[in-house]
């Protein structure tokens, strides 16, 4: 266990930061991990509730934070209202809980005092856990595709994308690890576990985000060096890369990157479907596209838009196990609920950048956090482009948790006592 220090806080904030470090810990080999870790946070601040309307109503007077607030409201709004609007059944509402549950999950990051080095170290933790779990399953057990405690190994490789960028972070922003070597090591093992944890899983969207995850820390570690050096750590980090794909069970990763244009090349001409990963996603959204088009203001409904798709797939004979989803966030919400839930979307993502923007100009304080929230929402947009990121459980509550965590301790760094019920 990384012994945390606490500094001067009280039994009950040490509590509280040692629960955020276990659930954090534990979030991709437990089951229903990231449910934990937004539930952990939310009884933090249930606890503490008697200062909830105190502190919710101070840290709302932050400009930035009003922006976030708007896009979250836009998307729970349209979301309400589509569900009315067709008559869907009560468990539809479930997919709102974790947004519902931001205010609770931010006093309670408040309450506890949260520590940079739960964020850092804990995420640090759970990509070499995660790596670990994925080498356990594909090396030892041969059981394909590494899932850890999740329900698809898509979920899986890309919240191991995340987390290794989180200890990258840590790397280069965390003061206490530029003292102390271990937490150095520890971060960089971190990193790159949850590198390798992706690669196992098999899954081709979260690829990009490495390369681009490791772009950005190239860039940041170089930043002030002369060209050739940039370019230099550009050309390492690229052989990195290949290293640990050669190093990668070849069906896992060269097995899966093999035939990639042929296949997309071969239904574009002829529409043929040839595999279960390129030709049927591009069959998908070419029929969610097709959909978007006949009823583009309030699309199709979820049941009616998944009943169409389902019936569009018969002829492909499609393998039992492929869920009749489009794979897209944008063009699943533009088939089921037209642009009104697109731009739900685009109002929520937005809202959450633009904030963080907002705050990374405030200064070195709430940089490093306001940035890493920035990249969170550029990565759930890529890993949204392959897959129905908001479209599943675990993506939503680890979305609402992590950006919910570094909001709160761009708020810590930089909070007025005067105005606050917490200190």
């Amino acid at each position: 266990m990384v012994r945390i220090d606490m500094g001067s806080l009280t039994p009950r904030e040490r509590l509280y930061n040692g629960l955020v470090f276990a659930c954090l810990s534990w979030v991709l080999v437990m089951p229903g991990g990231p449910k934990l870790l937004v539930l952990c946070l939310a009884a933090m601040g249930v606890w503490s509730a008697k200062d909830l309307r105190t502190d919710m109503g101070w840290v709302l007077e932050r400009p930035e934070l009003r922006i976030m607030v708007q896009g979250f409201a836009v998307f729970l709004g349209v979301g309400f209202f589509l569900g009315l609007w067709y008559d869907y059944k009560p468990g539809y509402y479930e997919a709102f809980i974790p947004f519902l549950l931001v205010p609770l999950m931010l006093h309670g990051v408040l309450k506890a005092r949260l520590q940079p080095v739960v964020l850092w170290m804990g995420a640090a933790t759970a990509a070499v856990l995660a790596g670990a779990a994925a080498s356990y399953e594909s090396l030892v057990l041969l059981s394909g595709r590494a899932m850890g405690a999740m329900s698809h190994p898509i979920i899986f490789g890309d919240l191991s994308v995340v987390l290794a960028c989180i200890a990258l972070f840590g790397l280069l922003y965390f003061e206490q690890a530029k003292n102390q070597l271990w937490m150095r090591v520890y971060l960089s093992f971190g990193a790159a576990m949850g590198v390798w944890g992706s690669l196992l899983s098999g899954s081709k969207g979260g690829w990009l985000s490495i390369i681009m995850v490791l772009l950005v820390f190239v860039w940041r570690v170089t930043a002030g060096h002369p060209v050739i050096w940039r370019f230099l750590g550009v050309v390492l980090i690229s052989v990195l890369v290949a290293k640990g794909v050669w190093l990668a069970p070849e069906d896992l990763v060269r097995g899966r990157l093999e035939g990639v244009w042929g296949k997309a090349h071969l239904w574009f001409e002829t529409g043929q479907v040839t595999d279960w990963s390129v030709s049927i996603r591009l069959e998908l959204w070419s029929y969610a596209l097709q959909l978007f088009a006949e009823r583009p203001i309030l699309g199709w409904s979820g049941e009616g838009a998944l009943t169409l798709l389902a019936e569009h797939l018969k002829p492909f004979n499609v393998p039992t196990g492929i869920a009749p989803v489009f794979e897209n966030d944008l063009l699943h919400y533009a088939a089921v609920s037209g642009l009104v839930g697109v731009l739900s979307v685009l109002a929520l993502y937005g809202g959450v950048f633009v904030g963080f923007w907002r705050f990374q100009k405030l200064g070195a304080k709430t940089f490093a956090y306001a940035l890493l929230g920035m990249l969170l929402v550029a990565l759930y947009f890529e890993f949204g482009l392959s897959v129905n990121t908001l479209g599943r459980n675990a993506f939503r509550y680890f979305f609402c948790a992590m950006s919910t965590m570094l909001l709160g301790l761009i708020l810590l760094a930089t909070k007025d006592n005067k105005g606050s019920a917490w200190n």
